[in-house]
């Protein structure tokens, strides 16, 4: 479990992007976090990890305090894959870049070998450990970093808007993954972004809006309250603002609604 308690961040005395945040994130669920550009998401996941240091408050990753003493550790156990492919690619080839994180650990090569078979494998790219970072499209760039983290065998991932510069296959390509992972894998994900559609597919949302925690809950819950996401400048696809409408009209059947959420929260 991941818990944020009285979370505050600034970047300068005068600009502060996150002011006391709650949280909690349940081991196993996939957990996505809602927010327009300067809510704070991306401040959010990059204090999680222990790339900057609260001004104020305290995370906690599985019973462990994050701070100085216990970076190692956490570093161990969570992993974050950015939203540029482009800027995550250090290898020059598909194995180099899976290899990097390995390489640092010093794992023998004969066991080093065989993660990055697997984790290429698990992320389907089996076939382009030879390729060079321009001979991959966008959602495959970003199945390698989402490989590279994999193979640091960390039990949580957070993808920081790593869907935002894909084209729609590349990004059902990634949502698909992500599935698997949180299904069959029982990794915690944690997905940043500020696409509603993508979001209603998740366990579990945390709406941000200038530094602050101001909505919770089930996709369901959280869809509810259009008004409160409007005034985030989060704007609910049509058929999920189609649903809220029929949600007011107690003579649709409770099937129709049921399908039509079913259908509106699958991409």
């Amino acid at each position: 479990m991941i818990k944020v308690e009285d979370l505050s961040f600034s970047y300068n005395a005068s600009d502060e992007a996150l002011k006391k945040v709650n949280l909690e994130i349940p081991k196993g669920a996939w957990v996505s976090i809602l927010g327009h550009n300067g809510s704070g998401k991306s401040t959010l996941s990059k204090c999680m990890v222990g790339l900057l240091a609260p001004t104020s408050g305290s995370i906690t990753i599985d019973d462990l305090l994050l701070n100085d003493e216990n970076l190692p550790k956490i570093r161990r156990m969570i992993g974050i894959v950015f939203q540029n492919p482009d800027n995550q690619f250090v290898g020059v080839t598909v194995k180099h870049d899976i290899a990097f994180g390995l390489e640092n650990q010093c794992i023998p090569h004969d066991e080093m070998a065989e993660k990055i078979m697997h984790y290429a494998k698990l992320v389907g790219m089996e076939d382009y450990l030879s390729k060079e970072p321009h001979q991959l499209s966008g959602g495959q760039k970003q199945r390698v970093a989402i490989a590279g983290a994999l193979a640091m065998e960390q039990d949580i991932l957070i993808l920081d808007e790593a869907t935002s510069m894909l084209d729609p296959e590349g990004t059902h390509e990634i949502i698909e993954l992500i599935k698997r992972l949180n299904k069959e894998l029982n990794k915690t994900i944690v997905t940043i972004t500020h696409d509603l559609s993508f979001a209603a597919q998740s366990d579990y949302l945390i709406v941000l809006k200038d530094g602050e925690v101001i909505l919770k809950g089930t996709p369901k819950e959280v869809f509810k309250e259009e008004a409160l996401l409007k005034s985030s400048h989060l704007e609910l696809p049509f058929g999920l603002a189609l649903y809220n409408e029929l949600l007011k009209d107690n003579t649709v059947n409770p099937k129709i609604l049921e399908a039509l959420w079913a259908f509106n929260s699958k991409m």
